[in-house]
């Protein structure tokens, strides 16, 4: 799924989206655990968009949501 994002960023106007894997699942549990939830997000989103953690962190809070949204779906 892609996405056309509001505020684009250093450059990146869109973001690609896939089902994630189970090790990205499990990761992010993980991660979750350890840093919480927005930040295991942001890992989560730099692995599968290849877009550096540090310029993700940097992304405006409705495209975020919106990712977080669409990812959401895979972990009911």
């Amino acid at each position: 799924m892609t996405f056309t994002l509001v505020s684009p960023l250093d450059g990146v106007s869109e973001v690609t989206l896939r089902e994630p894997t189970v090790d990205e699942l499990a990761k992010l549990n993980d991660d979750s655990k350890k840093f919480g939830e927005v930040r295991a997000m942001k890992n989560l989103l730099s692995i599968m968009t290849k877009i550096d953690f540090a310029s993700i962190g940097k992304m405006g809070a409705r495209d975020f949501r919106q990712c977080n949204k669409y990812l959401s779906r895979f972990f009911d």
